[in-house]
């Protein structure tokens, strides 16, 4: 079973997926993603190679990946996208695929907004054009698609990659990934556009049974929305996006975002919304072109509360969200996929393949494939330099030893059966004290197995507990499991049954807990300045994943106010009890298990 990995460089993020063909539908199998600072990356150009190279160190760390066990090495697909990535189709004589990226670069220098020399470009043939007739006598012409990209948009990311210890498979523009991972190829109901909004661009693809018709980036997404909310709540970033993913949350936390946001949040979407609509409606007005049958809403712009119905009101067709999950499977990969499943497109498409018979618009550096071309040789050479060597140092070392090991022998012998006769007392003393240390792990990790790491409890308390919020009271217990019972005895003897039973259980006790299983509890008292402060508090336990939110009580406050919206509100308390999972399990298990040599 194949395994294919995409990386996606986004503004915000850096994801990495891991997708297999299992019964004839493609599985994700592995992914990772890690936060990027803000500026990082800027309209899909890397500013801060250190803090991408990081991410990149992180996800591979986190997911698993792992180099081929055939190759040595971990191969991937990136992405790049931006203002200087373009898509464009152009008419040109019919020539041989493998003649095809040559013939347009000598024909493209007024169809690209940049340098030949600074540009990297791809093309596949689409088939005869429609500008030429039979019977005009005009020379027979081909519809090519053309993929192209400046240096300096592609290049940090190769570079970055590579540094990261990645081999670069290729390099593709991320709408042809979006296609992959959401577009039908075998659909006959025309043109349909392919909408994804990311967090510094949103990319427009409109496509007919997954081949590229119309594409364009336009500057602007869901950073632009956070922008707004930040400068009507004077908020820095971090906190004026936490209140727009509120925003596109449940209705009930959605409810309780400050009007102000939810104002600042509809005009800044405007302007996106609106560029979406003038660039549906320049390809409808396009020769040969109609009305599109479909739009699907993807990304995690898109998630804000109400933006695709308000593009629904300016657009003629059906708008619809767009999810990966529909043509590929999640598989059992602990990720959330209500959040996954809009904002993943891209890198999954990275990792699926184009279907039969379509060339891939690869943009990779030439001097990355002569680099990758020239490691690898040096690979091969160096395998068969040591295979030589081996060979030429057995064969004469084979004769040397066979002579020596058969004067050895009767040496040899004699000396093992003197050692052996002294051992035995020895062995026999060993063997009663292996004895007893494996009774004693027996007794020993059942006692540990469900303890609770509290040194690590208080770690992620103060971890996830925002900083202005203090806790003035706390307790915790431990949840002990419950006794095993089949293996006592009756009447003073035990059976061989009951015996293999409860060594079963006791090994079952011995076990770590489940991730998900409840290892103990806790019953905090906070304060906090703000009702905000209760919310940031509150999301960051949702999220954690280490403390499940078993009750709280309300809210209390000093003051009248306490809606926790007013600037001026008093100091407030609250107190929860909490459930701490199997991730914060004992470390000491360890310590108590006996090594087999």
């Amino acid at each position: 079973m194949s395994t294919r990995v995409g990386i996606e460089i986004g503004s915000g993020s850096v994801r990495i997926a891991a997708v297999a063909d299992a019964k004839g539908r493609p599985r994700l199998v592995r992914y990772a993603e890690a936060a990027l600072p803000y500026g990082a990356v800027v309209d899909g150009v890397i500013a801060d190679r250190a803090a991408v190279r990081s991410a990149i160190g992180i996800c591979l760390a986190k997911g698993g990946f792992k180099a081929s066990r055939t190759s040595g090495v971990l191969r991937a697909r990136v992405c790049v996208a931006g203002l200087r990535a373009i898509i464009r189709e152009m008419d040109m004589p019919p020539v041989p695929d493998s003649e095809l990226d040559g013939a347009v670069k000598l024909q493209a220098s007024e169809l690209l907004p940049f340098p030949m020399e600074k540009t990297l470009l791809s093309a596949r043939a689409l088939g005869p054009s429609a500008h030429a007739s039979a019977g005009d006598g005009a020379a027979a012409r081909n519809r090519v698609l053309v993929a192209a990209a400046h240096r300096d948009l592609v290049e940090p990311v190769v570079d970055v990659v590579t540094s990261s210890g990645v081999v670069v498979e290729r390099v593709e523009l991320s709408a042809m990934a979006l296609l992959r991972a959401l577009a039908d190829s075998k659909s006959d109901a025309g043109p349909e556009a392919i909408v994804s909004v990311g967090a510094e661009l949103t990319t427009v693809v409109v496509h007919e049974r997954g081949e590229p018709l119309f594409v364009r980036t336009i500057a602007g997404g869901g950073n632009s929305i956070t922008r707004a909310i930040a400068s009507a709540l004077d908020l820095p970033m971090a906190d004026a996006e936490s209140v727009k993913r509120r925003l596109g949350a449940s209705a009930s936390i959605a409810s309780r975002v400050p009007p102000e946001a939810v104002a600042a949040a509809r005009d800044g979407s405007a302007g996106l919304l609106a560029e979406i609509r003038s660039s549906l409606e320049y390809f409808a007005s396009l020769e040969g072109r109609g009305d599109l049958s479909l739009v699907v809403l993807t990304g995690g712009g898109a998630q804000l509360s109400g933006f695709m119905e308000r593009l629904q009101h300016q657009v003629r067709s059906t708008v619809v969200a767009g999810s990966w999950t529909d043509l590929a499977d999640p598989g059992g990969v602990d990720v959330d996929q209500l959040r996954l499943g809009p904002s993943g497109a891209v890198v999954i498409g990275l990792a699926l393949d184009e279907p039969a018979g379509r060339k891939v618009l690869d943009l990779v550096p030439p001097e990355a494939l002569a680099y990758q071309r020239q490691r690898r040789a040096e690979r091969i050479v160096a395998a068969a330099a040591v295979v030589v060597f081996a060979g030429l140092a057995a064969g004469g070392a084979l004769r040397f030893l066979q002579v020596h090991n058969a004067e050895a022998n009767v040496t040899s012998l004699e000396g093992t059966i003197s050692v052996l006769q002294k051992e035995i007392p020895r062995y026999d003393q060993v063997a009663r004290e292996d004895a007893a240390i494996s009774s004693d792990e027996s007794l020993g990790k059942p006692l540990v197995s469900h303890e609770v790491n509290w040194p690590a409890v208080f770690a992620n308390l103060v971890y996830y507990t925002p900083s202005q919020v203090a806790a003035s009271g706390f307790s915790g217990t431990v949840v002990v499991p419950p006794a095993a019972t089949t293996g006592a005895t009756t009447g003073g003897s035990t059976s061989t049954s009951t015996a293999a039973a409860a060594a079963a259980e006791q090994a079952a006790a011995a076990a770590l807990p489940p991730r998900s299983a409840t290892i103990g509890n806790l019953s905090l008292s906070f304060t906090a300045p703000g009702y905000p402060s209760f919310q940031q508090w509150f999301d960051a336990m949702l999220r954690s994943k280490k403390f499940e939110i078993e009750q709280f009580s309300g809210v209390t406050s000093g003051s009248a106010s306490t809606s926790g919206r007013s600037r001026g509100a008093s100091q407030i308390s609250f107190s929860a009890q909490l459930g701490i999972t199997g991730v914060i399990h004992t470390n000491r298990l360890g310590e108590f298990e006996v090594k087999q040599r």
